[in-house]
Protein backbone atom coordinates (compact mmCIF):
# COMPACT_ATOMS: atom_id res chain seq x y z
CA UNK A 1 0.00 0.00 0.00
CA UNK A 2 1.33 3.45 -0.81
CA UNK A 3 0.37 6.74 0.73
CA UNK A 4 0.54 10.19 -0.71
CA UNK A 5 1.51 13.26 1.26
CA UNK A 6 -1.35 15.28 2.68
CA UNK A 7 -1.13 19.01 2.11
CA UNK A 8 -1.79 21.56 4.81
CA UNK A 9 -5.49 22.22 5.42
CA UNK A 10 -7.14 25.00 3.46
CA UNK A 11 -7.68 28.30 5.29
CA UNK A 12 -11.38 27.46 5.61
CA UNK A 13 -10.64 24.11 7.25
CA UNK A 14 -8.02 25.66 9.55
CA UNK A 15 -10.47 28.41 10.57
CA UNK A 16 -13.22 25.86 11.25
CA UNK A 17 -10.96 23.65 13.36
CA UNK A 18 -9.59 26.60 15.34
CA UNK A 19 -13.15 27.77 16.08
CA UNK A 20 -13.90 24.34 17.55
CA UNK A 21 -11.51 25.09 20.40
CA UNK A 22 -14.24 27.17 22.09
CA UNK A 23 -17.63 25.55 22.71
CA UNK A 24 -20.37 27.16 20.68
CA UNK A 25 -22.49 27.75 23.79
CA UNK A 26 -19.83 30.16 25.11
CA UNK A 27 -18.84 32.04 21.94
CA UNK A 28 -21.55 34.71 21.92
CA UNK A 29 -21.22 35.38 25.63
CA UNK A 30 -17.43 35.54 25.53
CA UNK A 31 -17.44 37.78 22.45
CA UNK A 32 -19.88 40.22 24.12
CA UNK A 33 -17.76 40.15 27.30
CA UNK A 34 -14.60 40.72 25.28
CA UNK A 35 -16.13 43.61 23.35
CA UNK A 36 -17.31 45.22 26.60
CA UNK A 37 -13.89 44.82 28.20
CA UNK A 38 -12.15 46.22 25.11
CA UNK A 39 -14.45 49.25 24.96
CA UNK A 40 -13.92 50.04 28.66
CA UNK A 41 -10.27 49.26 29.33
CA UNK A 42 -6.97 49.90 27.60
CA UNK A 43 -5.01 46.92 26.24
CA UNK A 44 -2.52 47.40 29.10
CA UNK A 45 -5.29 47.31 31.73
CA UNK A 46 -6.85 44.27 30.06
CA UNK A 47 -3.50 42.49 30.08
CA UNK A 48 -3.11 43.28 33.80
CA UNK A 49 -6.65 42.00 34.46
CA UNK A 50 -5.95 38.76 32.60
CA UNK A 51 -2.68 38.34 34.55
CA UNK A 52 -4.68 38.55 37.80
CA UNK A 53 -7.23 36.05 36.47
CA UNK A 54 -4.38 33.70 35.54
CA UNK A 55 -2.92 34.06 39.04
CA UNK A 56 -6.29 33.07 40.54
CA UNK A 57 -6.51 30.08 38.20
CA UNK A 58 -3.03 28.92 39.21
CA UNK A 59 -3.91 29.25 42.91
CA UNK A 60 -7.04 27.15 42.35
CA UNK A 61 -5.02 24.55 40.40
CA UNK A 62 -1.75 24.05 42.30
CA UNK A 63 0.85 21.79 40.81
CA UNK A 64 2.18 18.60 42.27
CA UNK A 65 5.71 18.95 43.68
CA UNK A 66 8.32 18.49 40.93
CA UNK A 67 12.01 17.67 41.25
CA UNK A 68 12.84 18.00 37.53
CA UNK A 69 11.83 20.16 34.60
CA UNK A 70 10.22 17.11 33.01
CA UNK A 71 8.09 16.49 36.11
CA UNK A 72 7.10 20.16 36.18
CA UNK A 73 6.05 19.98 32.53
CA UNK A 74 4.00 16.83 33.19
CA UNK A 75 2.30 18.46 36.18
CA UNK A 76 1.39 21.57 34.17
CA UNK A 77 0.19 19.53 31.20
CA UNK A 78 -1.96 17.38 33.50
CA UNK A 79 -3.90 20.49 34.54
CA UNK A 80 -4.33 21.65 30.93
CA UNK A 81 -5.35 18.21 29.66
CA UNK A 82 -7.91 17.83 32.45
CA UNK A 83 -9.76 20.91 31.13
CA UNK A 84 -8.98 20.36 27.42
CA UNK A 85 -6.67 23.38 27.15
CA UNK A 86 -3.82 21.77 25.23
CA UNK A 87 -0.39 21.13 26.73
CA UNK A 88 2.93 22.78 27.51
CA UNK A 89 6.52 22.08 26.56
CA UNK A 90 9.34 23.47 28.69
CA UNK A 91 12.90 23.76 27.42
CA UNK A 92 15.88 25.16 29.29
CA UNK A 93 18.44 27.42 27.65
CA UNK A 94 21.43 29.05 29.27
CA UNK A 95 19.73 32.11 30.74
CA UNK A 96 16.04 31.33 30.27
CA UNK A 97 13.27 28.79 30.29
CA UNK A 98 11.17 28.57 27.11
CA UNK A 99 7.48 27.84 27.60
CA UNK A 100 5.51 26.69 24.55
CA UNK A 101 1.78 26.36 25.21
CA UNK A 102 -0.09 24.54 22.44
CA UNK A 103 -3.80 24.66 21.63
CA UNK A 104 -5.12 27.05 24.26
CA UNK A 105 -8.74 28.03 23.53
CA UNK A 106 -8.07 31.66 24.55
CA UNK A 107 -7.65 32.86 20.95
CA UNK A 108 -10.82 31.08 19.85
CA UNK A 109 -12.74 32.40 22.86
CA UNK A 110 -11.67 36.04 22.69
CA UNK A 111 -10.81 36.34 19.01
CA UNK A 112 -7.62 37.11 17.16
CA UNK A 113 -8.23 40.86 17.53
CA UNK A 114 -7.58 40.55 21.25
CA UNK A 115 -4.39 38.47 21.36
CA UNK A 116 -2.46 41.55 22.52
CA UNK A 117 -4.00 41.28 26.00
CA UNK A 118 -5.69 37.86 26.25
CA UNK A 119 -2.33 36.08 26.54
CA UNK A 120 -2.02 37.70 29.94
CA UNK A 121 -4.11 34.85 31.35
CA UNK A 122 -1.53 32.18 30.49
CA UNK A 123 1.28 34.53 31.46
CA UNK A 124 -0.25 34.89 34.93
CA UNK A 125 -0.77 31.15 35.27
CA UNK A 126 2.81 30.29 34.32
CA UNK A 127 4.25 33.10 36.47
CA UNK A 128 2.37 31.80 39.51
CA UNK A 129 3.17 28.15 38.89
CA UNK A 130 6.86 28.88 38.36
CA UNK A 131 6.96 30.99 41.52
CA UNK A 132 5.43 28.01 43.35
CA UNK A 133 8.25 25.92 41.85
CA UNK A 134 10.91 28.34 43.16
CA UNK A 135 11.66 30.71 40.26
CA UNK A 136 12.29 33.61 42.64
CA UNK A 137 12.43 37.02 40.98
CA UNK A 138 12.43 35.71 37.41
CA UNK A 139 9.55 36.91 35.22
CA UNK A 140 7.40 35.17 32.61
CA UNK A 141 6.85 37.23 29.47
CA UNK A 142 5.05 36.42 26.28
CA UNK A 143 7.54 36.54 23.40
CA UNK A 144 5.20 35.97 20.44
CA UNK A 145 1.49 36.51 19.86
CA UNK A 146 -0.78 33.49 19.93
CA UNK A 147 -1.58 32.01 16.57
CA UNK A 148 -5.07 31.05 15.43
CA UNK A 149 -4.58 27.59 16.95
CA UNK A 150 -3.86 28.96 20.42
CA UNK A 151 -0.15 28.21 20.33
CA UNK A 152 1.83 30.83 22.23
CA UNK A 153 5.40 31.23 23.46
CA UNK A 154 6.63 32.60 26.77
CA UNK A 155 10.02 32.84 28.45
CA UNK A 156 11.06 32.87 32.07
CA UNK A 157 14.10 35.10 32.45
CA UNK A 158 15.55 38.06 34.36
Amino acid sequence: MSFTAVSAPSPEIAQHLAAQQCAVQWRGFLQALTDEFASSLSPEDLHALMLRVGTRFAAANPLAPSATLEELQRSMTAVWERIDWGWVQLSQETARLNIQHSLSPVSAAFGVNHVQWSGGFLEGVYQSWLEQAGSGSLRVVQVAPADAWGCVQFQLAR
